[in-house]
């Protein structure tokens, strides 16, 4: 007796009508396969990702003590979605939060975010207040961010000790990295910061790691190469667009920040230190008091900062310094 044909549900039963619509079928099916694996899990304690799925969503951590790995998985915004990975104390004391081994690329603000997400207008006058509700002790471990539309890596205003080491940060519209106004105590090691910067959105192009008002910070064995504007500009924002109210005025300087055993290549200007004291500042709608009667001009501050051990290859300007202080 001839042996019986089996058929699976995918199988074709007319090479006329049925196969375009089992072939449907099939698609349809592994589609929603992949779909349905390559979902995000809650996040909270001790969590692990499929190595090979892409997911198209935003992972939201609220929790302290949360561990991802992402074990290679990608997270992809396509260029739609706004925060790859978006570390929200919510106004509440957060910590302990690691994020290693994920692959982030084209959300449309920035891969990683790191906030209290208290608006500007809502924050206490009490600093101390302000860094027990913003997120501290934060690691993110060999991490690839690339295609943002703003910011690369952005850690938001009071953000404190928290860590990106042994990652890479490229082709950011705006900077690569972006130290908001009174963090302070955090360290930039052992990255590869590229081709960040070069669209600013109408305001020119934009440096590697922007150190806005944050003081404090090692910055080491970082290499940062081929930047819109240079490698790591320190400043104190002048209160940008004070008039619509999202702005607050800097009580912190870029102080005290070290600069240590980095590499630079092909960048403008390797190390600005003060690099809005000479800029004319008179589109920017500042909230601090200009230095002269034109308005263009406002006081900067980057001082008693260190900088050493540090190779520049390339033709730009190694080292700029428009502070008071700053030790070689």
């Amino acid at each position: 007796m001839p042996a019986k044909r089996m058929f699976t549900p995918c199988a074709c039963f007319s090479f006329i009508i049925l196969v375009p619509l089992s072939l449907t079928a099939c698609a349809v099916a592994d589609s929603a396969s992949a779909s349905h694996e390559c979902r995000l899990p809650a996040m909270r304690g001790n969590v692990s990702l499929v190595p090979s799925c892409v997911y198209h969503q935003e992972m939201v951590i609220t929790a302290s003590h949360t561990t991802v790995d992402c074990r290679g998985a990608v997270l992809d915004g396509n260029n739609e979605k706004s925060f790859g990975i978006f570390i929200n104390s919510e106004g509440k004391p957060m910590s302990g939060v690691t994020i290693r081994n994920c692959k982030v690329r084209n959300y449309t603000h920035s891969g990683i975010r790191v906030t209290s997400d208290i608006a500007a207008n809502k924050l206490s006058s009490d600093h101390e207040e302000n860094y027990r509700r913003t997120p501290t002790g934060i690691t993110l471990d060999n991490v690839e961010v690339s295609g943002s539309g703003r910011v690369g890596i952005y850690f938001d205003d009071y953000v404190t000790h928290s860590t990106l080491k042994n990652s890479v940060v490229r082709d950011s519209n705006m900077s690569g990295i972006y130290l908001e106004h009174s963090s302070r105590n955090n360290n930039i090691v052992n990255n590869q910061i590229i081709n960040n910067g070069h669209e600013g959105f109408g305001k020119g192009k934009r440096e590697g790691l922007a150190v806005d008002s944050s003081a404090y910070n090692l910055i080491e064995g970082n290499r940062f190469e081929s930047n819109g504007a240079g490698g790591v500009f320190l400043y104190k924002n002048c209160g940008e667009h004070f008039s619509t109210g999202k702005s607050v005025i800097r009580w912190q300087h870029s102080d005290h920040n070290v600069i240590r055993n980095n590499t630079f290549i092909n960048e403008p200007v390797g190390i600005w230190l003060a690099s809005r004291q000479n800029r004319d500042l008179s589109g920017f709608d500042c909230g601090d008091k200009p230095r002269d009667g034109s308005g263009k001009y406002f006081a900067d501050y980057a001082d008693n900062n260190v900088v050493e051990g540090n190779r520049f290859d390339g033709d730009g300007v190694k080292v700029r310094d428009e502070g008071r202080g700053n030790k070689y």
